[in-house]
């Protein structure tokens, strides 16, 4: 049987030494994140069990979870970000962000995904990164997606960069080894950016991974792909953002890895202008009674890119299209804020997320606290672009000088509304 063995008190080094002295030699290794996969007898794995600082999981399996859609799109993704995008001057367009999207692989190919995919890794036993199953197109789309940069049918940051990380094959299937090994790549081109002196706005420096896949939350600290999302997390500084799930409304159906406190999960609310929320988003709390989801943001009769024909588009519902829009939300707000403040300046939802009350918007009989149906709310952007436009547009000879405090300070005095 595979097993995923995870140091927990012990160096890589020393965990792999430990494997080598049970008889193991052939490892696969993602020693960035301290894990290393291999097959184990019952007599190897009662040997490693003993070892204190070595913790064993047996591998498993998630999915890639979608909701055709049977109406017509209520609206494009284009219709829905064009008139943020456009109240600055020059347009916000996502610039600089570059979103991993971990998932079935990408058409790069498609008319709106050109030179949208700055690099490529297969972790599956599918022989290429192309998307077959269909899933990591759309994911994409949302995120980047964009014939002529602010034109029709363009996603959330339609200058945005992919990288294109297969770890979902070809029948939608993925691994624990897959995923944490993708996680591990996404570290690594994290890590040697930094080392390289480039700035978090190259394109081959990752800023989020995007995880709109999951499996049964087992209440599992140590599960393998929640020990790896921590880790990019805190240790490499990546955002890492996942889908909530699509089993609602019963409780406590959010998925892993989104179940886990240090990944930003988010739901799906109804494209309808209500913010009611999407019936089969799933609610929290976890099995460990962490509160989640983190956000909810629109979810429902999406158009976006199809990944059969290059011109060829496709309505998708679920969670697995809310994550990438928060995930391409994340450049505009970078965006602006580098306009304002200079290219050292950061945006990042593991810290935006401490002010998420203020700047959060939900149906007024919602809890007003983080619940386990709306998270936090949905970030109101809505709202903010009637503050900005009340206030005028904030253009000085052409240069952007409206500061991300401002912007916080007004979501902050919105009450209701999207």
């Amino acid at each position: 049987m595979r097993y995923s063995v995870i140091a927990k008190g012990l160096t890589p080094t020393q965990v792999e030494s430990e494997i080598r002295k049970a008889g193991i030699s052939d490892i696969k290794s993602a020693r960035l994140l301290g894990q290393f996969f291999c097959e184990l007898s019952e007599e190897q794995v009662k040997a490693l069990t003993a070892v204190p600082g070595v913790v064993l999981k047996p591998i498993k399996d998630y999915k890639a979870d979608q909701v055709l859609a049977e109406v017509a799109p209520v609206e494009t993704l284009s219709d829905v970000f064009y008139m943020l995008r456009s109240y600055f001057a020059p347009p916000l367009t996502g610039a600089g962000l570059t979103v991993a999207v971990l998932d079935s692989g990408v058409r790069k190919t498609h008319q709106s995904l050109r030179s949208k995919v700055v690099y490529e890794a297969n972790f599956t036993d599918s022989p290429t990164a192309d998307d077959i199953f269909g899933h990591g197109t759309q994911v994409a789309f949302v995120i980047a997606g964009g014939m002529h940069g602010l034109g029709e049918k363009a996603g959330v940051s339609p200058s945005a960069s992919i990288m294109n990380i297969k770890v979902i094959n070809d029948e939608g299937i993925g691994s624990d080894e897959g995923i944490v090994m993708g996680i591990e790549r996404v570290c690594g081109l994290a890590e040697q950016s930094r080392n390289s002196g480039l700035w978090p706005t190259d394109d081959m420096y990752p800023n989020i991974i995007n995880l709109s896949l999951g499996g049964e939350d087992d209440g599992d600290a140590d599960n393998p792909v929640r020990s790896a999302c921590r880790k990019a997390s805190t240790e490499y500084g990546l955002d890492v953002i996942a889908a909530a799930g699509n089993s609602g409304p019963k409780m406590t159906t959010v998925m892993l890895p989104a179940c886990d406190p240090e990944v930003i999960a988010v739901g799906a609310v109804e494209t309808n202008g209500e913010l009611a929320i999407w019936e089969k988003s799933s609610r929290g709390p976890t099995v460990q009674g962490e509160t989640k989801p983190d956000f909810v943001i629109w979810g429902t009769n999406l158009e976006m890119a199809s990944h059969q024909k290059d011109d060829e588009y496709i309505v998708k519902s679920g969670t697995s299209f809310a994550a990438p829009m928060l995930s391409g939300l994340a450049g505009l707000l970078w965006e602006s804020g580098r306009r304002a403040y200079g290219e050292a300046w950061v945006f990042s939802w593991r810290e935006a997320k401490k002010l998420a009350p203020y700047f959060s918007t939900k149906p007024q009989d919602a809890p007003i606290n983080k619940d386990n149906v709306y998270g936090f709310g949905l970030p109101a952007m809505g709202s903010m672009l009637g503050q900005v436009a009340q206030t005028g547009t904030p253009v000085l000879q052409g240069t952007e000088t409206f500061p991300m405090f401002m912007m916080l300070s007004m979501m902050m005095s919105m009450v209701g509304g999207v």
